[in-house]
């Protein structure tokens, strides 16, 4: 079973997703259940069931449907929040962020049961080198039982953000083209010393433009009236509007602190938008050589680098940095992205009874 109730939340929607559509691509041979809410039910293939869903996963530590997960010989969890069960799974440990974030009381409980997840796992899964290390050494594992997936990119995305760029470069506006970032509220999105470092860049001193999307005003970690005028906070947007936002950024600034992988500069990227970021996994251990990196924790060091990424864009020498073509060619599929997982749990099925094997014909 495909634990898919993340479907339609943050990053971790877009990891659940990808894995559903690449399953549905790769068609897996055996019984598979999706178990999630009804939008989840689009990637059902021949051979599998949908299970609907609606509860919110991170309720409770995500134990409100503890003892309620529709039974199978095993469960995979794109997730660590995960509700309890006497099934075996398979659990991807996507960040320890949670570890940081939150009262003494409230990080040792979620360290406490993220080892206890781990520990009982018959598979573990994450997303970054970096990461696995991490888990290693802060949940005492084994980083060889530790298998690292390479995320793919939303293609269909990308390549209208694609489009979309390639009409304005053809017919640009007058006017400079924005800076953007994307994220939630959140103390390791870096929000506050983002907009101080725009503040004091010579890009918002002639007239730039730092567009927020995905954090509300009431979130800002500054007051709204303290803001540089040419900080625009954009929220939530529909997926056509941030399609547009990025088709026309002159750049995706990424000021995490910390991040599993990063996907919105990975799909930057893909979709030729420049990116400029702090060393997240997504660039710095899994990207392209030659994108400009600044100390997240260093107002002065992001002012600098915005500036020379800025200028180096306008001026036409971006590209001329990146290994852009080189770091497109490896980039892996959603059925690629399926495959890492089956050939994960194929020692882990392969102990079950084989009658109820379920990688079928898959290799």
């Amino acid at each position: 079973m495909l634990d898919a109730r993340w479907w339609n939340i943050d990053g971790t929607g877009s990891f659940t997703r990808a894995l559903a559509r690449g399953l549905r691509d790769v068609r897996p041979g055996g019984e598979w259940t999706i178990w999630g809410p009804g939008t989840a039910g689009v990637a059902a293939w021949h051979g599998s069931t949908h299970q609907r869903t609606e509860v919110d996963p991170a309720r409770w530590l995500g134990q409100r449907q503890a003892y309620r997960v529709p039974g199978a010989d095993l469960v995979i969890h794109p997730h660590q929040i995960r509700p309890a069960h006497s099934s075996p799974a398979a659990s991807c440990v996507l960040d320890l962020i949670q570890l940081r974030q939150g009262s003494r009381p409230v990080r040792q409980l979620r360290r406490s049961w993220l080892r206890a997840t781990a520990r009982s796992a018959e598979v573990l899964f994450t997303i970054a080198p970096s990461v696995r290390d991490e888990m290693a050494a802060e949940l005492g594992l084994d980083p060889a039982r530790i298998c690292v997936l390479h995320l793919p990119v939303d293609g269909a995305s990308t390549a209208r953000v694609r489009a979309q760029r390639a009409v304005l470069d053809a017919a640009p506006k007058p006017g400079r083209r924005p800076l953007v970032a994307i994220g939630r509220a959140a103390p390791h999105k870096n929000h506050r010393r983002l907009v101080e470092a725009f503040a004091a860049s010579r890009f918002a001193a002639t007239g730039g433009q730092l567009h927020l999307i995905g954090l509300e005003a009431d979130g800002l970690p500054v007051e709204p009236a303290g803001l540089h005028p040419g900080v625009h906070v954009l929220g939530r947007v529909p997926a056509a509007e941030l399609d547009l936002e990025l088709a026309g950024a002159l750049a995706l600034v990424q000021p995490s602190l910390a991040e599993g992988y990063g996907l919105p500069a990975a799909e930057a990227l893909a979709a030729g938008v420049p990116v400029v970021s702090s060393p997240i996994p997504a660039v710095s251990e899994l990207g392209p050589a030659g994108v400009p990196v600044f100390d997240p924790r260093s107002v002065r060091s992001m002012t600098e680098v915005i500036d020379e990424t800025v200028q180096l864009v306008e001026e036409g020498h971006y590209w001329e940095r990146v290994d852009h073509d080189g770091w497109l060619a490896r980039q892996p599929t959603e059925a690629d992205l399926a495959r890492q997982v089956l050939a994960g749990i194929e020692p882990a099925v392969g102990a079950l009874d084989r009658s109820t094997r379920v990688l079928g014909t898959v290799r």
